[in-house]
């Protein structure tokens, strides 16, 4: 491992001991414990998808993070983030990736899981709605009642659409139908949808395809939004801390280190996650957070109370804390 990573480790660790005496603040590094405790268990299997959003994990095998936090670590591909709230539950895995959004609805109506680590937050360019360049659909408000497809309603790219829409003051609601990203462009080409909510790499594969973006939906209050997450079950949680406190610091790490060398992030990205080396070179790229920030996930969590997804969301409840191991 290079001396730039093993000094952004180190500098991790530090920030990591030093949260447990922060835990009033509104950013805290993970959910440490003793750095110098032994793990309960170091052989780790990890429910994954490939996409770059989830990148810090792939990332963090590659280059030794996992490693340097003696965690052997197995990724296991799953087909979507319900798979993963399943497998933690039923200790098929140890952690899954998962979205906040749909993490926080399944918490809610009493999965016993928690967010270990959160990887990514949306950035600029990253999601948009896409219409057939002759389409009649020039603006936001020209979607209301329209068919827009998405693959998962009350998820990411619906709540996004409301929150942008409630802070333009625009009233429009698509019908929004379901439909697997990786049919939306044809989906659209033959008119059997009106528009289709797409995120990357697939928002990249439409503009390649002649498809106009209708809708930039990461802007403005979505820019920097909590999205995807790791989580676990909370006896897992319960009966490994110093394991979880682990995996934390590897995957924030590995964070630090993807921001600090995108371009060979760029160049490594195609290995993982299957997007062809100029789509990879050019695509939006999500933000990769390097430390927990709870003030985000609350503001988030009072935008999915208003929009009617939750009753209430506490961001100290839906975290693994370290006052909840201590306690």
């Amino acid at each position: 491992m290079s001396r730039f990573r093993l000094a952004a480790m180190a500098t991790l660790a530090s920030v990591l001991s030093a949260a447990l005496t922060l835990t009033g603040c509104g950013a805290i590094a993970g959910a440490p414990q003793d750095p110098d405790g032994e793990l309960e268990k170091t052989e780790l299997t990890v429910g994954v998808l490939p996409l770059a959003d989830y990148a810090a994990v792939y990332w963090a095998r590659d280059h030794g993070f996992f490693e340097a936090e003696g965690l052997t670590v197995e990724l296991e591909p799953l087909q979507g983030g319900p798979i993963g709230v399943q497998k933690v539950i039923t200790r098929e895995v140890d952690f899954s990736f998962s979205n906040v959004i749909s993490s926080s609805i399944a918490a809610s109506r009493g999965a016993p899981i928690q967010t270990v680590v959160v990887t990514s937050s949306l950035g600029p360019g990253g999601l948009g709605i896409f219409v057939n360049p002759d389409s009649p659909i020039r603006e936001m408000s020209d979607l209301d009642g329209r068919t827009v497809s998405i693959n998962t309603t009350n998820s990411i790219g619906d709540v996004a659409f409301r929150n942008l829409a409630d802070s333009v003051g625009e009233a429009a609601q698509p019908n929004w139908v379901e439909v697997p990203f990786n049919e939306v462009i044809r989906g659209v080409q033959a008119n059997s949808i009106d528009a289709g909510y797409l995120p990357e790499p697939f928002a990249s594969a439409a503009r390649e395809a002649g498809l106009r973006e209708v809708v930039a939906l990461a802007e403005g209050p979505n820019i920097g939004l909590p999205v995807s997450n790791f989580i676990a079950s909370k006896p897992f949680l319960a009966q490994n801390p110093d394991t979880t406190a682990a995996f934390v610091r590897a995957m924030y790490a590995a964070g630090i280190d993807i921001s600090e060398n995108i371009d060979e992030f760029r160049a490594w990205l195609p290995g993982v996650a299957g997007v062809a080396p100029d789509v990879a070179e050019h695509m939006a790229l999500p933000i990769f957070e390097e430390t927990l920030d709870l003030e985000r996930l609350q503001s988030l969590g009072d935008t999915l109370v208003g929009q009617g997804l939750l009753d209430e969301f506490d961001a100290h409840e839906f975290v693994f804390l370290p006052a909840e191991v201590q306690s």
